[in-house]
């Protein structure tokens, strides 16, 4: 999907990184711990400690100035922000790096400037921030930020793994997708279905019940596993309506307690993680669009 800005997650390398100096404080500021932080701070004491500011005290600042959340301010303060970020950036902060190239990605206090913009990314994604590898996969693919670089599906490759390896549950059925269809590399069955299975386990990012069709699929057909028409239904199970017409395909080829025994996969994977499909109470979908 085409995005015209990258906005804020709250929710190759150009230059050596020493990655035992990085530090990266939140993977994802759309948690509770980072909220109890941010909530933690005097912002007033903090800006008066002036250049007696920590690192982690500067981002904290700085993202108080960029969104203001819970009012401590009057206003937001872009400049401000930047300054700050720019400040935790120098002294190794991840986190960091991956706002100050947002920044000037979308203009914020200065002149929109990619060359920057990719300078900051890149550096961020080197020192392990987990968002700024999985948007440096996205833009070398073609999906994101498209004016950022040239495509280059090798690159995409290389930074999707990374950010799955560091948890992100997207890049991980992004790198599926590239391994089954031979982009950026050969095909590779094996990989493709490893990645399309582990992505539903990982804790960034969000995973969309419907992204199980292909691992049905997969199943289905033995590509890249051997095959399996219980797993493949519990899968198709998963994916909800989309995944009725499978279901109802392997269905055909099952045992009755084969589809017991896939259902009851099927609703104990969805009890185990909080997560349910519209069918888990035998809801079915209408030709209206509702679950009844």
């Amino acid at each position: 999907m085409i995005v015209k800005h990258i906005f804020f997650s709250i929710c190759i390398i150009l230059f050596s990184v020493n990655p035992a100096s990085a530090k990266v404080y939140y993977q994802t500021n759309n948690v509770k711990a980072f909220s109890e932080e941010y909530a933690s701070y005097n912002y007033s004491d903090l800006i008066e400690k002036g250049e007696a500011r920590a690192a982690r005290e500067e981002y904290f600042l700085s993202y108080a100035y960029l969104r203001n959340k819970n009012n401590v301010f009057d206003d937001i303060d872009y400049c401000k922000a930047m300054d700050g970020f720019k400040i935790a950036s120098k002294n190794d902060v991840a986190d960091a790096s991956y706002v100050v190239a947002i920044m000037y990605y979308n203009g914020l206090c200065v002149d929109r400037n990619l060359e920057k913009a990719r300078k900051f990314l890149i550096l961020s994604g080197s020192r392990g921030y987990v968002q700024a590898q999985a948007l440096l996969g996205r833009a070398y693919w073609g999906e994101n930020a498209r004016d950022l670089f040239a495509k280059d599906t090798v690159k995409a490759r290389h930074w999707l793994e990374k950010a799955a390896n560091n948890g992100d549950a997207p890049s991980a059925i992004g790198l599926s997708y590239l391994y089954e269809h031979g982009l950026g590399g050969d095909e590779y069955p094996e990989l493709a279905f490893k990645w399309r299975r582990k992505a539903s386990s990982l804790p960034y990012g969000e995973f969309a019940m419907a992204y199980f069709q292909p691992l049905a699929r997969y199943y289905e057909n033995g590509y890249g596993t051997e095959a399996d028409l219980v797993q493949a239904y519990k899968y198709y199970d998963l994916s909800g309506s989309v995944g009725g017409a499978g279901r109802l395909r392997v269905s055909k080829k099952m045992t009755n307690e084969q589809i017991v025994e896939a259902r009851q996969q099927s609703k104990h994977w969805q009890e185990e993680n909080r997560r349910f499909n519209p069918g888990y109470n035998g809801l079915e979908h209408q030709s209206d669009g509702s679950y009844r």
